[in-house]
């Protein structure tokens, strides 16, 4: 059994990695909506997902901390499953928005800046390994951290997609490149959702 000092490092740990997901959403997003690019902004929404599963872990695991009583007998460890079901139902949600986004986009492409795309996703790669790092080794314990850490991997591909993508944008102008890594980005998304 973990010791109360895990535990809390655990948690600050978790903490960091939902601080970093939210300021890199933001970023992104700033960065999607000046250069255009929807792949920046689905990567975007992917680490909000991010985020959003951090945070639900953090709560699940915080519920799963409480004793047994009277009315639930085996305590609160179903709080970590249910945190996982919620986790897993949101990146799935987010991959049908992005692969609607990615067919209205083809039939209305835009211009992009290559160069902020392959910057912001250079940084949101670099941040999305730190993110995983910080919950690889919870995630060996807890299926709902797992799930988390997942979202994080799957981002940091995600950050690979669209830095090639603005790659390609700056060398060739291939402006569709951005509509095809947000549906691969989508696609991927949705099963992650589903394995």
């Amino acid at each position: 059994m973990a010791s109360i000092t895990d535990i809390r490092k655990s948690e600050q740990r978790l903490i960091w990695a939902l601080l970093v997901n939210v300021i890199l959403t933001f970023a992104q997003i700033a960065g999607g909506v000046i250069s255009g690019s929807l792949a920046l902004i689905a990567d975007a929404l992917h680490n909000f997902s991010d985020a959003v599963s951090l945070l639900i872990a953090l709560i699940a695991r915080k519920w799963a901390e409480k004793p047994a009583d009277k009315n639930r007998t085996f305590g609160y460890k179903r709080a970590e499953l249910i945190g996982a079901m919620i986790n897993l139902t949101t990146l799935i949600l987010i991959g049908f928005y992005l692969l609607f986004e990615a067919v209205m986009r083809a039939f209305e492409p835009e211009p992009i800046t290559g160069w902020i795309v392959v910057i912001i996703a250079c940084v949101a790669l670099i941040i999305d390994v730190i993110t995983a790092a910080l919950t690889y080794t919870l995630a060996k314990n807890s299926l709902n951290i797992r799930a988390a850490f997942l979202h994080n991997l799957a981002d940091a591909l995600s950050s690979v997609a669209v830095i090639i993508a603005g790659t390609l944008i700056i060398l060739y102008e291939w402006y569709f490149v951005d509509t095809i890594c947000t549906f691969i980005i989508a696609c991927y998304v949705i099963y992650h959702g589903l394995h």
